[in-house]
């Protein structure tokens, strides 16, 4: 049943999707590391004022790096995370950190789907002749095995209520699948045994869009759960449209709405509580009791969907197509408030480029958007020397006010979010950390902005000033500086220096120019080291091809050289991150030539021996 929708849930278990329509709500996570920062502010026991720091609420750290052994992201609920190791699966307490069990398994791939009912699913696939798929329910705090299902495209013999090999539906009573017969059905989280069953009515597939499509046809339901309901949207294009809601306890449909014809789409989206269905762009929202909230109509080019709901609110994003922006990327986002009780809407605030991630119960989390943060299962390119700082992400609360972009204290990716927590991945050496970052308030002022992690900006210093005139000279070629103007503005906020500084030499080959960065002033030496040597490409580069090794060298204490493939050849290119006290600064050049190696060893030596550089060092 519900075939379409399932392939593209099955789908974003392989690959970290952003919030889009027809999704539920997804959760989002952050990584950080135990004592990088600290603040002055709290919120228990009161209402947080405005959200401008992140607070290091515990670190999780793995055996392996993520993408050495596995591609997939770890799947979070709001009080656990199912972390992926190759054929092992670890399972933590996001309230504490706390590690709860481990789950093993022989076969091929071994995916965490989520937590439903209590217990954690998780997908085995067999490859080759004679494979299956089969999905397990597992004991969260002892990894037991509980039960498991062998998919089946077919109906069996006998009448046994076979499983189509679908990634299921969770949700808190317990998990739902898809029956091979077409039935869809309720699973009993603790021993397997379907508990209701439901057939789908007999609907033809929708047209293809585009004539020329080869594909399976359009499914005509579309599926997004919430915490206790099933919620299918029955339509095509051209066709009359119906919304039901089914309580995942037994199957019984809590109550229906026709919904009229649509002409060119039918979109369906859950958050806690709120139901969006957009018909050509007209959505209309409904409380999870059938009382409809609003009904309101986007532009053509505009996207509206629900984000989240907090304390009577609900929050929707508003996405418009246009011209590529300063950052990078196509397109803006609006945020609306909207009361559900009354359909009114309280405030509208701009995004820029920055998407919606999440609502907490008091926070609205923003999209990451930062040069020097990598996205995805990433890690190189974004890795370059010549990028600057952290991942940041845009923090707001539910009245609407924003703060500056506020700092990760480690680079890596943004997982999700775990109830108030946000999740980062980040990877080093011999093993992958995953962070929980607390949003919290701190004072501050004007000198010691928020975006710059509470550094004062007169301590970051000139990146021309890091290389002094005699270690120019040693390096022969008649040097010169060259000031990037552009680098005076960090996550928003504007320095008073450059902090980065190309040098070149008078002859003007392109092959002895190099470039050093001030990649971030962190508050204590202690969170520059952890912010560096996560910024480090370790072991391997699948989005490269292969297994690609760094190369790194580590000469002396604080001072990494390596390298990275780049273009179609994969030619390497040699790069350093240096860390000298608080202070984290990147060379890079355009070859890996032994000349070039020799040059940027002297000069990564040279920055880490400037324990405090000052302003103008």
């Amino acid at each position: 049943m519900l075939t379409d929708l399932d392939e593209r849930r099955s789908g974003m278990v392989a690959k970290r999707a952003r919030l889009v329509w027809r999704a539920g709500c997804g959760s989002l996570l952050t990584i950080s590391l135990v004592g990088l920062l600290v603040s002055d502010g709290g919120t228990s026991g009161r209402p947080l004022e405005r959200p401008n720091s992140l607070n290091v609420a515990w670190s999780f750290r793995t055996s392996g790096r993520a993408l050495d052994v596995s591609d997939l992201p770890a799947a979070v609920s709001d009080r656990m995370m199912a972390i992926p190791q190759g054929r092992t699966v670890s399972v933590v307490d996001t309230r504490d950190g706390r590690f709860l069990s481990t789950a093993t398994s022989s076969a091929d791939r071994f995916t965490p789907i989520g937590f439903s009912g209590g217990v954690m699913l998780a997908m085995e696939q067999h490859f080759g002749q004679g494979g299956k798929t089969v999905l397990n329910a597992y004991d969260p705090t002892t990894g037991r095995k509980l039960w498991h299902k062998t998919a089946s495209p077919t109906p069996r013999k006998g009448g046994e209520d076979a499983w189509l090999g679908q990634a299921p539906f969770l949700l808190d009573p317990g998990p739902a699948i898809e029956l091979a017969d077409g039935r869809l059905a309720g699973v009993a989280p603790r021993t397997g045994a379907v508990t209701w069953s439901k057939r789908k009515p007999a609907l033809a597939p929708c047209e293809q869009s585009d004539p020329g499509d080869l594909g399976l046809p359009p499914s005509p339901f579309n599926v997004a759960t919430m915490s206790n309901y099933i919620v299918v949207l029955k339509g095509c294009p051209g066709r009359t449209a119906e919304l039901e809601v089914v309580d995942a306890k037994d199957g019984d449909s809590v109550w229906k709405r026709d919904l009229g014809r649509s002409r060119d789409s039918v979109k369906l989206s859950a958050v806690r509580g709120v139901i969006g269905v957009s018909l050509d762009n007209d959505l209309r929202l409904f409380a999870e009791s059938g009382e409809r909230i609003l009904r309101r109509k986007a532009e053509r080019e505009s996207g509206l969907w629900p984000v989240g709901e907090a304390r009577g609110v609900v929050y929707l994003s508003e996405s418009r197509d246009g011209a590529q922006s300063g950052s990078g990327s196509f397109g803006s986002y609006t945020l609306h408030a909207v009361r559900a009780d009354t359909g009114r809407t309280m405030w509208t605030r701009s995004q820029g480029p920055m998407a919606i991630n999440g609502v907490t119960s008091e926070v609205i989390v923003g999209d990451v958007n930062v040069a020097g943060a990598y996205g995805g299962d990433l890690r190189w390119s974004p890795g370059d020397a010549r990028l600057q700082g952290p991942g940041a992400s845009s923090l707001m609360d539910l009245a609407g006010r924003r703060s500056a972009l506020v700092p990760w204290p480690v680079a890596g990716t943004f997982v999700g979010m775990s109830g108030d927590l946000l999740i980062v991945r980040s990877e080093e050496k011999n093993g992958t950390r995953y962070t929980a970052l607390r949003p919290s308030h701190r004072a501050v002022d004007a000198e010691r902005p928020a975006a710059l992690d509470g550094v004062e900006r007169q301590e970051w210093p000139d990146a021309c000033g890091l290389v002094s005139a005699e270690l120019l000279s040693e390096l022969g070629r008649n040097y010169v500086k060259l000031p990037v103007s552009s680098s005076r503005k960090v996550l928003g906020t504007k320095l008073p220096r450059p902090s980065v500084c190309r040098f070149a030499t008078e002859s003007g080959s392109d092959d002895d120019i190099f470039s050093i960065t001030v990649r971030w002033v962190a508050p204590d030496a202690k969170a520059a080291e952890t912010y560096a040597t996560s910024v480090i490409p370790w072991g391997c580069a699948p989005p490269l091809g292969g297994c690609v090794t760094a190369e790194i060298a580590k000469p002396r204490r604080g001072v990494y050289l390596y390298t990275y493939r780049t273009g179609l050849e994969q030619l390497p290119v040699a790069h350093a991150t240096v860390v000298s006290g608080r202070y984290v600064f990147g060379i890079s050049t355009g070859n890996n030539e032994a000349r070039t190696q020799r040059l940027i060893r002297r000069v990564a030596t040279h920055l880490a021996e400037q324990v405090d550089p000052g302003p103008h060092a």
